[in-house]
């Protein structure tokens, strides 16, 4: 009896081991390492629950973050990381390419908005004709995510520069830069706590991010906020120096329509399974569609250069 008890435990264990090897992910490579920016946050969170429901036996370990931080991460700190989702496709282009990664997709855009919540002074007046008066009252709080770590951070200073032309309001980014009452916080999502809780008026935000959370906003102008490719030239014209790739280098970045991006690392510690992520973040009734379910427009999904080796797998969703 015990030798067809062990027998039947080792035809079992056969079993078992076959189903993992069938899925296509080995049972020790079922953990998948995702970082991405933190506006994504709560896209991730759905596409993540999704994922994981057609694929029982994998584990999506998320890290959200200011997309330069997490870059820096994987450079100086030696990350590990499967796929990268940036809310700058540039942060892939000027950090990570050649070294760390062969190809960079594009696949949604967004906005900036001022944010503001039932807390928010002057919230009741607010529009897009004088909300530059309002931040810099005295009695008022505002802030953005810092531009060193967070696209959104540069962006918020983009859209200063981009202000003071566009309203034609000498020194509105002089004195945004020197208001008592603008701070900043590493990540762009740290922001909707600050607004939520009155410790802060104002922040500029995604709209993404203000649409999931329930936020009011400030729509601002097409001039300024970054989302419209026909005002590609003009944004061109506001510039933020932050820190560059090399240890106390500084790195100047050029205004642009906001534009995300992705890539599977080249060293990911498991290539097939970011590459079936990624498939499915680029299926239209998969990530396509809750991109734009929670507030954010479609880009492509296109590859930045026609250069780029963009995995064979991943080409169908290309339309190539």
């Amino acid at each position: 009896m015990e030798k067809i008890r062990k027998i039947m435990v080792l035809l079992l264990a056969t079993v078992i081991l076959s189903v993992f090897a069938s899925s296509g992910f080995a049972a020790a490579g079922n953990e998948l390492i995702l970082f991405h920016a933190g506006s994504l946050s709560k896209p991730m969170a759905e596409l993540e629950s999704q994922f994981e429901k057609m694929h029982p036996d994998v584990d999506v370990k998320r890290e959200a973050g200011g997309s330069r931080q997490l870059a820096r991460k994987i450079i100086d700190l030696g990350g590990k990381c499967d796929i990268y989702f940036s809310a700058d496709y540039q942060v892939i282009e000027n950090m990570l390419r050649p070294e760390y990664s062969d190809w960079n997709i594009m696949f949604a855009s967004n906005e900036i908005v001022l944010m503001y919540g039932p807390k928010s002074k002057y919230a009741e007046g607010i529009n897009q004709d004088n909300w530059f008066d309002i931040i810099l009252r005295k009695d008022v709080t505002w802030g953005n995510s810092e531009p060193d770590l967070d696209p959104c951070g540069y962006r918020a200073v983009m859209v200063l520069q981009l202000a003071e032309k566009h309203y034609a309001q000498e020194g509105i980014y002089e004195k945004a830069m020197k208001d008592s009452g603008h701070y900043t916080r590493p990540k762009a999502i740290e922001l909707v706590a600050q607004v939520e809780s009155g410790a802060m008026d104002y922040a500029f935000e995604y709209r993404s991010v203000a649409v999931q959370h329930g936020f009011s906003f400030v729509e601002l102008p097409q001039q300024i906020n970054l989302r419209d490719v026909e005002y590609a030239d003009l944004y061109a014209t506001a510039k933020v120096d932050v820190a560059g790739k090399e240890p106390g280098s500084k790195n100047t970045l050029t205004g642009a329509p906001i534009v995300y991006g992705f890539t599977v690392m080249r060293q990911a510690p498991n290539r097939e399974l970011a590459l079936e992520f990624a498939k499915f973040v680029m299926n239209e009734d998969g990530g396509l569609k809750i991109f734009r379910e929670m507030g954010q427009g479609i880009v492509g999904p296109r590859a930045v250069t026609v250069n780029d080796k963009i995995p064979e797998v991943l080409l169908p969703f290309m339309g190539i």
